[in-house]
């Protein structure tokens, strides 16, 4: 018997083969590696064969992992001596960030914090949210537009916002070469996109998940089977591994960590803009390691006020669109209320 999982769109099919806690190690060609090289540069004809490898990815099993793309192990290594720092703390000394200071989800997300489908009883992960810095003055933020608004940072940690912020600002740019390659991929103008992100709404998440030595709930897991609701997610992961995705035969594969890259996948907002074409997969973390699981993601998502509809290459012959027009903050408002507990 197989069975589902609701990823807040729709539901998707999970095999018998790997129903409840098991896995498979994939085929190299399951998650397929793409050298980013070509879009530094300005050979127009390699470019059309990394948005070629990239449309076939996000096609076929909505994940990717990149080479080459562009940010420095220092600014990695960077980040990742602030995270530690960060969840090293007491627990005490986290609530002080703790999410519902703030009116603008950023901030400390506790053990339990938050589920990522119905059946959850709460993920076994803790988590921090920062955004693009907001000032008090901005129209924005005083008109009330909701997602627009100041980060909380810790105290005790002086390296902490500096190495954020420049983690911050390499994702930034990785999107935005990765926006063009999307577009290319979807035979669009490569800047398609670049008028919709100059104020975006990406967050970048630190996760903490302790070791599960007993895994035998698949519904208290490190993180439950979801899909992202962003546009798309940049992963950074540490060697524990734990990070499984739900292929298109309904099997869950292992997305291990390979060296020197990062792990791209399609989220739910891209799945609306290519009405379907690129599909948001479904994914969960289990860390049976034996030892703690640092990871950072970069949540990907446009200006609050982008429409989110059929892109002109995607529309089908009817013209007809699967969903419906909604505004990107708007959209990610309404699955926020899905998570948090």
């Amino acid at each position: 018997m197989s069975s589902e999982v609701d990823t807040g769109i729709e539901k998707r099919r999970v095999s018998s083969e790997t129903t409840g806690l098991q896995s498979k190690t994939p085929d190299i060609s399951d998650i397929p590696i793409v050298d980013l090289a070509p879009m530094h540069e300005m050979d127009t004809s390699a470019q059309r064969i990394v948005a070629k490898e990239i449309y076939s990815a996000c096609r076929e099993i909505g994940f990717f992992y990149v080479m080459n793309h562009g940010v420095s192990q220092a600014i990695i290594d960077g980040a990742q001596t602030a995270s530690h720092d960060f969840f090293s703390q007491t627990i005490e000394q986290k609530m002080l960030v703790d999410i519902s200071n703030s009116s603008f989800n950023r901030g400390y997300i506790p053990l339990h914090g938050e589920k990522n489908n119905s059946t959850s009883k709460g993920d076994i992960k803790e988590t921090f949210d920062m955004a693009i810095e907001i000032a008090p003055d901005d129209p924005d933020l005083l008109a009330g537009i909701p997602l627009y608004g100041p980060n909380q940072w810790p105290e005790g940690i002086p390296s902490f916002q500096s190495g954020m912020m420049q983690y911050f600002q390499a994702m930034t740019s990785l999107s935005h070469m990765l926006y063009r390659a999307f577009a290319q991929a979807l035979e669009l103008p490569p800047d398609n996109f670049l008028g919709s992100i100059d104020k975006p709404l990406d967050i970048l998440r630190l996760l903490r998940y302790p070791p599960q030595d007993v895994v035998d709930d698949k519904d208290q897991i490190g993180t439950g089977a979801h899909s992202d609701f962003d546009c798309f997610t940049i992963l950074w992961q540490d060697p524990s591994g734990g990070l499984q995705v739900l292929n298109r035969k309904g099997v869950w594969i292992d997305a291990l960590p390979v060296d020197g890259t990062m792990l791209i996948n399609v989220g739910d907002m891209l799945e609306r803009w290519t009405n379907g074409k690129f599909v948001s997969t479904v994914h969960r973390v289990i860390n049976r390691s034996g030892r703690e699981r640092h990871s950072m993601v970069f949540f990907v998502a446009p200006n609050y006020s982008t429409p989110i509809e059929c892109l002109p290459s995607c529309l089908p012959t009817d013209g007809q669109p699967n969903y419906e027009r909604i505004f990107a903050g708007d959209y990610i408002v309404s699955r926020y209320k899905d998570v948090l507990i």
